[in-house]
């Protein structure tokens, strides 16, 4: 687990957190530090608050980055229906309830 630290200056001041935290170029989306800001992952000032929270001068904003979680997905043989297939291209006719983009965060 990591800890980021940001000081709000002058010219920073009455944004919404979770705007300026997805300005601040860490690979965090807006709704992902909505979601930071939910599970006490983001704090401003050792507290927690609300993501519409307007930054003010001198706040301490502290960003807690947990470590990646290995993920414990495993290939599976599955049928696949081929419709087209060339050098660059590959088309499928997906069956029904088959998962292509399984959750695998938390």
């Amino acid at each position: 687990m990591d800890e980021k630290l940001y000081k709000v200056t002058e010219n920073e001041i009455n944004q919404r957190l979770d705007i300026y935290i997805a300005s601040l170029n860490l690979d965090i989306s807006r709704s992902n530090a909505q979601k930071k800001i939910k599970q006490q992952e983001i704090l401003v000032n050792g507290m927690q608050v609300k993501d519409s929270y307007k930054i003010k001068n001198g706040d301490i904003i502290k960003i807690i980055i947990k470590n990646p979680v290995e993920s414990k997905l495993m290939p599976q043989k599955l049928p696949i229906d081929i419709v087209y297939e060339d050098n660059d291209i590959l088309v499928i006719n997906k069956s029904k309830g088959m998962v292509v983009h399984p959750r695998c965060w938390k």
